[in-house]
């Protein structure tokens, strides 16, 4: 049964990415270059505020493995097939375009493919990307690791800074400001560093989800009060970025179809590994969600314009995907 919450997941980021598509440079450009360059630094804040809410909304600590693992296990199956087919058979076999850096553009489509509209696939995604991201600052893994780790530890500092200022505020106006200052100092330092703002506001949110109950509670509400815009916002903003040139529509369409086999295969596969864990219907798991144009953005801001193909790509996919899991949901109900 497609409940309405389905329906939103499925309509509503669509409907803002191709709203940011119309306002953008390449439609009625009432957001200009120098517009997006302006708005571009509230992204890695907005996807540090989204990951720290899809770890606090997440399930409790004490929930069976399995349902991790057999999350872990569908999203690692779904990056698998979309960037081992991006690999092998790259957009230059098929059109006439060339995209610079492939094979780490690949492995990117991989991640934010791997991704929906749960939370349940999130978690391997994010660390991977927070990964991807460090290696592509250091080039080495081993520095990759070792930078990880300590924007880790730095996401960990400001948890505890802001757990620390919240359990002395006793006004709703203190514990929000403290709230909205963590996640500035989250994204912030993400952006400076050029790592992932995802990946940093996962790590505070689990900082925040050790402490006590009622400074939790108010971290949820300050940034739930403020998520829905900064979505919309992530939203537009990335498809106003996308150059929809047919050569990258054509790729964004083949991710689509990719991300697709990779979720229900990963499904197949997890089931038969974990058989005892509860699974979503498959329309579900076809709902790309925002997670993935989060990190597309998320890699452009860090490396620039030779990633920037990943966006429109992603942002294509997003929309393809939806429309498939529409049709899912409809043939469902029928």
């Amino acid at each position: 049964m497609t409940t309405r919450s389905d329906i939103t997941a499925m309509v509503v980021p669509s409907m803002l990415l191709l709203s940011g598509a119309a306002v953008g440079p390449h439609g009625l450009a009432i957001l200009t270059r120098p517009a997006l360059t302006f708005l571009d630094p509230a992204v890695p804040v907005a996807l540090a505020v989204f990951a720290s809410l899809a770890v606090l909304r997440g399930h409790p600590i004490d929930t069976p493995r399995r349902l991790t693992t057999a999350g872990a296990i569908g999203s690692a199956i779904t990056g698998i097939v979309v960037a081992g087919a991006f690999v092998l058979i790259p957009p230059a076999a098929a059109t006439t375009a060339t995209f610079p850096a492939w094979t780490l553009m690949a492995i990117a489509l991989g991640i934010a493919a791997a991704t929906s509209a749960g939370t349940d696939d999130t978690i391997l995604p994010v660390v991977a990307g927070g990964i991807l991201l460090a290696y592509l600052r250091e080039m080495t893994l081993r520095g990759a690791l070792l930078i990880t780790l300590q924007m880790i530890g730095v996401a960990a500092l400001v948890a505890a800074a802001t757990w620390l200022l919240l359990s002395r505020a006793s006004r709703a106006d203190e514990q929000r400001v403290s709230t909205f200052a963590g996640a500035l100092l989250l994204g912030g330092a993400a952006d400076y560093l050029s790592m992932s703002a995802l990946l940093c506001g996962a790590a505070a949110g689990a900082c925040w989800r050790l402490s006590a109950t009622v400074v939790r509670e108010n971290i949820l509400r300050d940034l739930t009060y403020v998520a829905d815009s900064l979505l919309a916002l992530v939203l537009i903003l990335a498809g106003a970025h996308a150059d929809y040139s047919v050569p990258a529509v054509a790729v964004g369409a083949a991710y689509a179809v990719l991300r697709t086999t990779g979720k229900l295969g990963g499904r197949w596969i997890a089931r038969r590994i974990v058989p005892d864990a509860p699974y979503s219907a498959g329309r579900q798991l076809l709902i790309p969600g925002a997670f993935g144009v989060a990190f597309a953005l998320n890699t452009v801001r860090a490396f620039g314009d030779a990633f920037a193909p990943i966006v429109t790509i992603v942002v294509v996919g997003t929309i393809v995907s939806s429309m498939m899991a529409a049709l899912s949901a409809g043939d469902a109900a029928a």
